[in-house]
C-alpha cells in the first residue's frame, strides 16, 4: 500500500528539529582554543600573533618600559615563545579596550602565564571578569610564591617598605597608607596587610599610583 507523502514527511521533520535542538549540546568546547604562530614579542606580558593581533598574558603584569626589569622580562618570555606556535585559551572577556586579546598562553604542557611569573619576571594582576578561572588563578598563583620564595626577579629588588598597605574590600589592588585611593575611606572598607607579600600572597597587586 502506498504511503501518503505527508504520513512520512512530519517525522523526518520532526527529528530534523530534534536534531538542531540537541547536537549543539554535545561536546560544547566551554573553554574555545586557538592556535598560533608567534611573530613577536612586544614586552614582558605581550606577543603579536600570525594575522596581526596582539595577545595580552592574561592574570600577570611585567615591569614596564622604563622600568629595571624591562628589557630582561622581554628576553624571558621572547626565550620561551618567539616563532613557536602556541594555543590560547580565554575567560570571559576575549578583548581588552585596546583591542588587545586576553588569554592563557601555551606551548604544549606549559601555561606561559604561570612560567612567567615562576621566572620572577611579573607578579599576579587579576580583574574582576576573570575570578572564575579559579583553576588557572590557584596556578598563578603558586607560581608567583615559588618566584617569592626564591626571590628571583622582581622579588629580589629592593622597595622603600611602609609600615603596613592597605586594601578595599573586594578591590584587586593594595595600596600605600598616603595613596588617595584609600585615603578618608570608611574603616570598615579597609583591609591591612602588614607586609607587601601578605597582600600578593591574597592574590592582590600593586595599586599603579602609588606603586607599593
Amino acid at each position: 500500500m502506498k504511503i501518503p507523502k505527508k504520513r512520512y514527511l512530519i517525522p523526518i521533520f520532526i527529528l530534523f528539529v530534534l536534531l538542531i535542538r540537541y547536537v549543539p549540546e554535545i561536546g560544547r568546547d566551554k573553554s574555545p582554543k586557538d592556535r598560533y604562530l608567534v611573530t613577536k614579542v612586544i614586552d614582558g606580558d605581550t606577543i603579536e600573533l600570525s594575522g596581526g593581533d596582539k595577545l595580552r598574558l592574561l592574570g600577570i603584569d611585567s615591569p614596564e618600559r622604563g622600568d629595571l626589569l624591562y628589557d630582561p622580562a622581554t628576553a624571558y618570555l621572547a626565550s620561551i615563545v618567539a616563532n613557536k606556535t602556541v594555543t590560547v585559551t580565554y575567560s570571559k572577556r576575549r578583548r581588552d579596550r585596546y583591542g588587545r586579546l586576553l588569554g592563557y598562553l601555551f606551548l604544549d604542557d606549559i601555561c606561559v602565564n604561570e612560567a612567567v611569573l615562576s621566572s620572577g619576571m611579573a607578579n599576579v594582576y587579576l580583574f574582576d571578569d576573570n575570578l572564575s578561572d579559579s583553576v588557572r588563578i590557584i596556578g598563578l598563583l603558586n607560581a608567583q610564591k615559588e618566584a617569592i620564595a626564591n626571590k628571583r626577579g622582581i622579588w629580589a629588588r629592593p622597595v622603600s617598605p611602609e609600615d603596613l598597605y592597605l586594601a578595599i574590600k573586594g578591590k584587586l589592588r593594595f595600596h600605600r597608607p598616603s595613596c588617595q585611593s584609600v585615603r578618608n575611606r570608611p574603616i570598615l572598607d579597609i583591609i591591612k596587610f602588614p607586609s607587601r607579600i601578605d597582600a600578593f600572597n591574597e592574590g592582590l597587586s600593586p595599586c599603579r599610583n602609588c606603586r607599593p
